[in-house]
C-alpha cells in the first residue's frame, strides 16, 4: 500500500484552521514519509508522527490553550537543557531580540517558529511538540463491520494537533482494500450523533439504529433520512437509518506502526 502525504477533511480541514491555531506540521517541511490523514488531497495538511519520548500519556482532556501551553512547557525545558536563554536563542534563530520572549507571552503557537527554534537548538520539531496516545477501542473485520472490542490495554500513538475524545480502531483483513489495508489503524472523533450533510461521500465509522458499526462511504438514501453505505471489498448497505456517522479524520499505515513500535 502506498503512503501518501497527510490530509485532512475538508470539514475538518476548515474547523481546525478557524477554531484551533494550532500546531501545523505542512508542506514546507517534516513529511516524515510514513502517515497521512485520511481525506481529500486536494486540502491536504501534512504531519509526520512520532512516538512519544515521554511514555504514554492520555492528553484527551487538553484543549487548545492546554495544548499551546505544554508545547511552551517543553520549549523551556530544551532551552534549559542546552543552557540558551531568551535573547541569545532569538538571535541564533535570525529574529529580534524578543522573539521568544514574545512566543511565551503570546496565545498563537506557529509551527514554522517552532521548527525554526529546533533547529537552532538541535533537536526535532518532535521533541518541541512531544505526544501522547489513545486506546485502541475496536477493529474493523470483514465487510467493514467494526467490533467494539477489549484490546487489553493496546493503544495507538494521537495524530498530532488533535485533541479531545479520539478513538482508534484497527482494521483486520482485507475487506477494506485497497483504500486501508490489514493493520492500518483508523480514527474517529464522534462528537454528536445523527448525520451531517457535510459527511456525504466520505469514509465515516456509522452506528445503524439496529445496533451494528461499520467503516463505509456513507452517501444518501433512496428517500429523506435514509442513507446508503458503499463498500469496497463487500454489498453495499442500501437504505438504511443510522443512529450517528462519524468521518475517519486520520490514518496510521501498518508500516508507520511498526517503525513507531506500535
Amino acid at each position: 500500500m502506498a503512503i501518501t502525504k497527510g490530509e485532512l477533511s475538508e470539514r475538518c480541514r476548515r474547523d481546525t484552521v478557524r477554531g484551533q491555531k494550532r500546531l501545523y506540521v505542512v508542506n514546507e517541511f517534516g513529511h516524515a514519509g510514513m502517515t497521512r490523514c485520511d481525506y481529500s488531497h486536494r486540502q491536504g495538511v501534512n504531519f509526520p508522527l512520532y512516538p512519544a519520548d515521554s511514555g504514554p500519556c492520555d492528553i484527551s482532556h487538553m484543549n487548545e490553550r492546554d495544548e499551546i501551553a505544554r508545547v511552551k512547557d517543553r520549549l523551556r525545558l530544551l532551552m534549559d537543557e542546552k543552557g540558551i536563554k531568551a535573547k541569545p536563542l532569538s538571535k541564533k534563530v535570525g529574529k529580534g531580540e524578543t522573539f521568544v520572549r514574545d512566543l511565551f507571552e503570546g496565545d498563537d503557537v506557529k509551527v514554522g517558529n517552532l521548527h525554526r527554534l529546533a533547529q537552532a537548538l538541535d533537536v526535532t520539531i518532535a521533541d518541541i511538540i512531544g505526544g501522547g496516545t489513545v486506546p485502541l477501542s475496536g477493529r474493523v473485520g470483514a465487510g467493514g463491520e467494526v467490533l467494539f472490542e477489549e484490546l487489553a490495554g493496546e493503544t495507538a500513538p494521537r495524530p498530532p494537533g488533535l485533541v479531545g475524545k479520539v478513538e482508534a480502531l484497527e482494521v483486520d483483513g482485507s475487506s477494506m482494500l485497497p483504500r486501508y489495508s490489514s493493520g492500518d489503524i483508523v480514527y474517529i472523533a464522534r462528537t454528536n450523533d445523527g448525520v451531517s450533510e457535510e459527511d456525504i461521500g466520505e469514509f465515516c465509522a456509522v452506528r445503524l439504529i439496529s445496533g451494528e458499526t461499520y467503516v463505509k462511504q456513507l452517501a444518501y438514501g433512496s428517500r429523506p433520512g435514509f442513507f446508503t453505505l458503499r463498500s469496497l471489498n463487500a454489498e453495499d448497505i442500501v437504505d438504511v437509518e443510522l443512529d450517528w456517522a462519524t468521518p475517519i479524520i486520520f490514518v496510521l499505515p501498518r508500516a508507520a506502526r511498526r517503525r513507531l513500535g506500535y
